[in-house]
Protein backbone atom coordinates (compact mmCIF):
# COMPACT_ATOMS: atom_id res chain seq x y z
CA UNK A 1 0.00 0.00 0.00
CA UNK A 2 3.29 2.08 -0.44
CA UNK A 3 1.25 4.11 -3.11
CA UNK A 4 -1.21 5.28 -0.46
CA UNK A 5 1.06 6.40 1.97
CA UNK A 6 0.90 10.17 1.45
CA UNK A 7 -2.38 9.50 3.06
CA UNK A 8 -0.90 8.41 6.70
CA UNK A 9 0.21 10.88 9.58
CA UNK A 10 3.40 12.25 8.85
CA UNK A 11 4.07 12.33 12.67
CA UNK A 12 3.60 8.61 13.64
CA UNK A 13 3.13 7.07 9.91
CA UNK A 14 -0.20 6.02 11.05
CA UNK A 15 -2.90 5.54 7.91
CA UNK A 16 -5.92 5.48 10.04
CA UNK A 17 -8.29 4.27 7.00
CA UNK A 18 -7.16 1.27 5.74
CA UNK A 19 -9.47 -1.55 7.18
CA UNK A 20 -8.06 -4.66 8.53
CA UNK A 21 -7.87 -7.33 6.01
CA UNK A 22 -10.20 -10.37 6.96
CA UNK A 23 -9.74 -13.09 4.63
CA UNK A 24 -11.33 -16.86 5.44
CA UNK A 25 -10.24 -20.04 4.03
CA UNK A 26 -12.58 -22.04 2.01
CA UNK A 27 -12.80 -24.45 4.70
CA UNK A 28 -14.04 -21.29 6.78
CA UNK A 29 -16.31 -20.17 4.58
CA UNK A 30 -18.29 -24.04 4.71
CA UNK A 31 -17.83 -23.62 8.63
CA UNK A 32 -19.25 -20.30 8.64
CA UNK A 33 -22.75 -20.95 6.57
CA UNK A 34 -23.22 -24.29 8.80
CA UNK A 35 -23.41 -22.26 11.75
CA UNK A 36 -25.58 -19.26 10.66
CA UNK A 37 -28.08 -21.86 9.73
CA UNK A 38 -27.83 -23.85 13.12
CA UNK A 39 -27.95 -20.01 15.02
CA UNK A 40 -31.03 -18.89 13.03
CA UNK A 41 -32.99 -22.13 13.92
CA UNK A 42 -31.97 -21.87 17.59
CA UNK A 43 -32.97 -18.21 17.68
CA UNK A 44 -35.64 -17.24 15.57
CA UNK A 45 -38.25 -19.67 17.91
CA UNK A 46 -36.43 -17.95 21.05
CA UNK A 47 -36.94 -15.00 19.91
CA UNK A 48 -40.83 -15.22 19.28
CA UNK A 49 -41.54 -17.18 22.34
CA UNK A 50 -39.29 -14.59 25.03
CA UNK A 51 -39.02 -11.24 23.36
CA UNK A 52 -43.12 -10.69 24.51
CA UNK A 53 -41.73 -11.42 28.01
CA UNK A 54 -38.46 -9.38 28.48
CA UNK A 55 -40.16 -6.52 27.09
CA UNK A 56 -42.68 -6.26 30.39
CA UNK A 57 -39.49 -5.45 32.15
CA UNK A 58 -37.55 -2.06 32.53
CA UNK A 59 -34.16 -3.57 31.45
CA UNK A 60 -35.82 -5.67 29.03
CA UNK A 61 -34.71 -3.97 25.39
CA UNK A 62 -30.84 -4.04 27.39
CA UNK A 63 -30.86 -8.18 27.87
CA UNK A 64 -32.26 -8.80 24.28
CA UNK A 65 -29.65 -6.35 23.00
CA UNK A 66 -26.98 -8.07 25.14
CA UNK A 67 -27.78 -11.69 24.04
CA UNK A 68 -27.82 -10.65 20.23
CA UNK A 69 -24.60 -8.90 20.36
CA UNK A 70 -23.40 -12.07 22.19
CA UNK A 71 -24.93 -14.73 20.22
CA UNK A 72 -24.34 -13.14 16.69
CA UNK A 73 -21.65 -10.66 17.20
CA UNK A 74 -19.53 -12.46 19.57
CA UNK A 75 -19.42 -9.51 22.06
CA UNK A 76 -17.95 -11.33 24.91
CA UNK A 77 -17.70 -8.04 27.49
CA UNK A 78 -18.52 -4.22 27.52
CA UNK A 79 -16.81 -2.77 30.01
CA UNK A 80 -17.71 0.84 31.26
CA UNK A 81 -14.58 2.59 33.03
CA UNK A 82 -15.52 5.91 34.96
CA UNK A 83 -12.41 8.61 35.25
CA UNK A 84 -11.95 8.95 38.87
CA UNK A 85 -14.04 6.07 40.13
CA UNK A 86 -12.58 2.44 41.09
CA UNK A 87 -14.22 -0.42 39.10
CA UNK A 88 -15.26 -1.44 42.04
CA UNK A 89 -17.93 1.27 42.80
CA UNK A 90 -20.64 0.25 41.00
CA UNK A 91 -22.84 2.64 42.74
CA UNK A 92 -21.03 5.81 41.49
CA UNK A 93 -20.15 4.50 38.42
CA UNK A 94 -23.89 4.61 37.64
CA UNK A 95 -24.08 7.69 38.80
CA UNK A 96 -21.72 9.10 36.09
CA UNK A 97 -23.11 6.66 33.26
CA UNK A 98 -24.45 7.81 30.50
CA UNK A 99 -27.78 9.40 31.74
CA UNK A 100 -30.99 11.14 29.72
CA UNK A 101 -29.81 15.05 28.67
CA UNK A 102 -26.41 14.12 28.02
CA UNK A 103 -24.20 14.74 25.26
CA UNK A 104 -20.93 12.42 25.22
CA UNK A 105 -18.45 13.14 22.76
CA UNK A 106 -16.87 9.99 21.22
CA UNK A 107 -14.90 8.30 18.92
CA UNK A 108 -16.45 5.81 16.16
CA UNK A 109 -15.62 1.88 15.34
CA UNK A 110 -18.42 0.42 13.45
CA UNK A 111 -22.08 -0.21 13.25
CA UNK A 112 -22.34 -2.48 16.63
CA UNK A 113 -21.61 0.77 18.56
CA UNK A 114 -25.22 2.61 18.53
CA UNK A 115 -26.41 -0.74 20.30
CA UNK A 116 -23.11 -1.07 22.53
CA UNK A 117 -24.14 2.74 23.61
CA UNK A 118 -27.71 1.12 24.34
CA UNK A 119 -26.22 -1.03 27.03
CA UNK A 120 -24.59 1.39 28.92
CA UNK A 121 -27.27 4.20 28.53
CA UNK A 122 -30.22 5.31 31.19
CA UNK A 123 -32.87 4.93 28.67
CA UNK A 124 -31.85 2.58 25.81
CA UNK A 125 -34.71 3.09 23.87
CA UNK A 126 -33.99 6.91 23.30
CA UNK A 127 -30.27 6.98 22.04
CA UNK A 128 -29.51 9.10 19.57
CA UNK A 129 -26.50 9.76 17.44
CA UNK A 130 -24.76 12.95 15.79
CA UNK A 131 -22.30 13.18 13.20
CA UNK A 132 -19.85 16.31 13.22
CA UNK A 133 -20.20 18.40 10.02
CA UNK A 134 -18.29 21.48 8.83
CA UNK A 135 -22.28 23.09 8.90
CA UNK A 136 -22.83 21.56 12.67
CA UNK A 137 -23.71 18.32 13.77
CA UNK A 138 -26.11 16.04 11.86
CA UNK A 139 -28.76 14.39 14.49
CA UNK A 140 -30.08 10.57 13.64
CA UNK A 141 -32.70 9.68 15.82
CA UNK A 142 -32.78 5.90 13.96
CA UNK A 143 -30.41 2.66 14.46
CA UNK A 144 -30.48 1.61 10.55
CA UNK A 145 -29.71 5.50 9.80
CA UNK A 146 -26.56 4.57 11.68
CA UNK A 147 -26.26 1.11 10.14
CA UNK A 148 -26.09 2.30 6.54
CA UNK A 149 -23.63 5.29 7.01
CA UNK A 150 -21.74 3.28 8.52
CA UNK A 151 -21.90 0.56 5.73
CA UNK A 152 -21.84 3.32 3.48
CA UNK A 153 -18.40 4.19 3.94
CA UNK A 154 -18.88 6.70 7.07
CA UNK A 155 -18.46 9.81 5.14
CA UNK A 156 -20.59 11.23 2.62
CA UNK A 157 -22.33 13.52 4.88
CA UNK A 158 -23.03 16.88 3.93
CA UNK A 159 -26.17 18.37 5.48
CA UNK A 160 -27.53 22.19 4.61
CA UNK A 161 -28.10 24.69 7.13
CA UNK A 162 -31.50 24.47 7.13
CA UNK A 163 -31.73 21.03 7.67
CA UNK A 164 -34.32 19.93 10.49
CA UNK A 165 -32.04 17.39 12.38
CA UNK A 166 -28.62 19.78 12.38
CA UNK A 167 -28.05 21.31 15.56
CA UNK A 168 -26.04 24.68 14.16
CA UNK A 169 -22.91 25.75 16.77
CA UNK A 170 -23.23 29.20 17.75
CA UNK A 171 -20.08 30.37 19.94
CA UNK A 172 -22.17 31.92 23.17
CA UNK A 173 -19.19 34.17 24.34
CA UNK A 174 -19.72 35.99 20.96
CA UNK A 175 -23.00 35.78 19.90
CA UNK A 176 -26.50 36.73 21.49
CA UNK A 177 -28.02 34.40 19.64
CA UNK A 178 -26.88 31.38 21.67
CA UNK A 179 -30.93 31.19 23.06
CA UNK A 180 -31.59 29.62 19.47
CA UNK A 181 -28.57 27.60 19.68
CA UNK A 182 -30.03 25.68 22.50
CA UNK A 183 -33.77 25.30 21.10
CA UNK A 184 -31.26 23.02 18.28
CA UNK A 185 -30.73 20.64 21.07
CA UNK A 186 -33.86 20.72 23.59
CA UNK A 187 -36.00 19.89 20.01
CA UNK A 188 -33.61 17.29 18.67
CA UNK A 189 -32.58 15.43 21.99
CA UNK A 190 -35.14 16.69 24.61
CA UNK A 191 -34.97 15.66 28.17
CA UNK A 192 -35.47 11.75 28.00
CA UNK A 193 -32.57 11.10 25.27
CA UNK A 194 -28.95 10.89 25.46
CA UNK A 195 -27.19 12.23 22.14
CA UNK A 196 -23.66 10.59 21.41
CA UNK A 197 -21.43 12.97 18.99
CA UNK A 198 -19.01 10.96 16.87
CA UNK A 199 -16.59 14.31 16.99
CA UNK A 200 -14.36 12.85 13.98
CA UNK A 201 -17.15 12.85 11.82
CA UNK A 202 -15.98 9.50 10.72
CA UNK A 203 -15.30 5.86 11.45
CA UNK A 204 -11.51 4.80 11.53
CA UNK A 205 -9.47 1.57 12.13
CA UNK A 206 -8.68 2.77 15.65
CA UNK A 207 -5.28 3.10 15.41
CA UNK A 208 -5.20 6.78 15.89
CA UNK A 209 -7.49 9.72 16.32
CA UNK A 210 -8.64 12.03 14.03
CA UNK A 211 -8.67 15.90 14.20
CA UNK A 212 -12.31 17.34 13.89
CA UNK A 213 -13.72 18.10 10.54
CA UNK A 214 -12.77 21.49 9.62
CA UNK A 215 -15.13 23.97 10.30
CA UNK A 216 -16.33 22.15 13.13
CA UNK A 217 -15.86 24.05 16.68
CA UNK A 218 -16.06 21.88 19.73
CA UNK A 219 -15.04 24.15 21.93
CA UNK A 220 -18.18 26.29 21.20
CA UNK A 221 -20.33 23.34 20.96
CA UNK A 222 -19.13 22.39 24.24
CA UNK A 223 -20.33 25.42 25.67
CA UNK A 224 -23.60 25.67 23.90
CA UNK A 225 -24.41 22.20 25.40
CA UNK A 226 -23.08 23.68 29.44
CA UNK A 227 -25.46 26.91 28.07
CA UNK A 228 -28.59 24.96 27.72
CA UNK A 229 -28.11 22.59 30.88
CA UNK A 230 -27.48 19.59 29.27
CA UNK A 231 -24.83 17.28 30.68
CA UNK A 232 -21.27 17.13 28.99
CA UNK A 233 -19.40 14.12 28.82
CA UNK A 234 -16.28 12.50 26.63
CA UNK A 235 -16.23 8.48 26.12
CA UNK A 236 -13.13 6.90 24.64
CA UNK A 237 -14.48 3.95 22.66
CA UNK A 238 -11.82 0.98 22.10
CA UNK A 239 -12.79 -2.46 20.88
CA UNK A 240 -10.47 -5.23 20.39
CA UNK A 241 -9.34 -7.58 17.99
CA UNK A 242 -9.43 -4.61 15.41
CA UNK A 243 -10.61 -5.65 12.00
CA UNK A 244 -13.89 -8.01 13.23
CA UNK A 245 -16.55 -5.29 13.67
CA UNK A 246 -15.08 -2.30 11.63
CA UNK A 247 -16.51 -0.71 8.23
CA UNK A 248 -13.78 2.40 8.08
CA UNK A 249 -14.49 2.08 3.87
CA UNK A 250 -17.39 1.25 2.30
CA UNK A 251 -18.17 -2.80 3.37
CA UNK A 252 -21.05 -4.94 1.78
CA UNK A 253 -22.95 -5.52 4.74
CA UNK A 254 -23.70 -9.53 3.44
CA UNK A 255 -19.76 -9.84 3.80
CA UNK A 256 -19.51 -8.33 7.40
CA UNK A 257 -22.70 -10.08 8.91
CA UNK A 258 -21.35 -13.12 7.74
CA UNK A 259 -18.09 -13.05 8.81
CA UNK A 260 -19.63 -11.90 12.36
CA UNK A 261 -22.44 -14.38 12.30
CA UNK A 262 -20.73 -17.30 11.29
CA UNK A 263 -17.90 -17.24 13.84
CA UNK A 264 -18.12 -18.73 17.35
CA UNK A 265 -15.11 -16.92 18.78
CA UNK A 266 -16.66 -14.96 21.36
CA UNK A 267 -13.61 -12.35 21.48
CA UNK A 268 -15.22 -9.06 20.78
CA UNK A 269 -14.53 -6.83 23.85
CA UNK A 270 -15.08 -3.13 23.96
CA UNK A 271 -13.83 -0.85 26.68
CA UNK A 272 -15.66 2.44 27.20
CA UNK A 273 -13.38 5.28 29.05
CA UNK A 274 -15.90 7.85 30.55
CA UNK A 275 -14.94 11.30 31.74
CA UNK A 276 -17.74 13.76 33.11
CA UNK A 277 -16.70 17.23 32.21
CA UNK A 278 -20.07 18.76 33.03
CA UNK A 279 -18.50 20.51 36.66
CA UNK A 280 -15.69 21.79 34.63
CA UNK A 281 -15.84 25.52 33.62
CA UNK A 282 -16.42 26.63 30.42
CA UNK A 283 -13.23 28.45 30.11
CA UNK A 284 -11.55 25.19 31.13
CA UNK A 285 -13.00 23.38 27.93
CA UNK A 286 -10.48 23.19 24.59
CA UNK A 287 -10.47 20.92 21.50
CA UNK A 288 -7.37 20.12 23.15
CA UNK A 289 -8.18 19.10 26.26
CA UNK A 290 -11.13 16.84 24.33
CA UNK A 291 -9.35 15.25 22.09
CA UNK A 292 -6.77 14.21 25.15
CA UNK A 293 -9.95 12.60 26.69
CA UNK A 294 -10.99 10.73 23.98
CA UNK A 295 -7.46 9.59 23.26
CA UNK A 296 -7.45 8.15 26.84
CA UNK A 297 -4.40 9.11 27.83
CA UNK A 298 -2.60 7.91 25.17
CA UNK A 299 -4.18 4.74 24.13
CA UNK A 300 -4.26 6.20 20.86
CA UNK A 301 -2.22 8.31 18.81
CA UNK A 302 -3.47 11.82 18.16
CA UNK A 303 -2.94 12.59 14.95
CA UNK A 304 -1.12 15.36 12.99
CA UNK A 305 -4.25 18.78 12.32
CA UNK A 306 -4.45 17.77 8.41
CA UNK A 307 -5.75 14.55 9.25
CA UNK A 308 -9.64 14.52 9.15
CA UNK A 309 -12.54 13.27 7.21
CA UNK A 310 -11.72 15.38 4.33
CA UNK A 311 -8.06 13.54 4.08
CA UNK A 312 -10.64 10.27 4.26
CA UNK A 313 -12.57 11.52 1.45
CA UNK A 314 -9.31 12.26 -0.38
CA UNK A 315 -8.56 8.81 0.29
CA UNK A 316 -11.80 6.75 -0.63
CA UNK A 317 -11.00 8.50 -3.92
CA UNK A 318 -7.74 7.35 -4.73
CA UNK A 319 -9.00 4.04 -3.53
CA UNK A 320 -11.54 4.35 -6.30
CA UNK A 321 -9.44 5.55 -8.96
CA UNK A 322 -6.76 2.85 -8.35
CA UNK A 323 -9.76 0.02 -8.31
CA UNK A 324 -10.73 1.44 -11.50
CA UNK A 325 -7.50 1.45 -13.44
CA UNK A 326 -6.81 -2.29 -12.37
CA UNK A 327 -10.45 -2.95 -14.10
CA UNK A 328 -9.02 -1.32 -17.49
Amino acid sequence: MEKFSIYSDKTTGINPFIPVSLKPTIPTLFFHSIIIIVKLLIFIPTLILFVPILNTFSSGAKIITDVVLAYFFNVSETELIVEGIKKSDETNKLKKSPHCKDVILVNATGPLDWFIWKLVSENSKKVKVGIATSSGIVVMNHWFQWVNWCFNGSYELTPSVNDSNLINIVDIDASSSDIDASKDLQKLVGDNSTLYVIVEGTITNGKGLLSYPKGFDVGAFCKMVKNADYGLKVMSVKVSPIGVTETVIPTSKLYWLFCNFGSLNMNVKYRLKLSDMSDIGNDMISDTIIREKLANNGRFKLLGRDMDVTKKGEYLEAVRDNYEKKRK
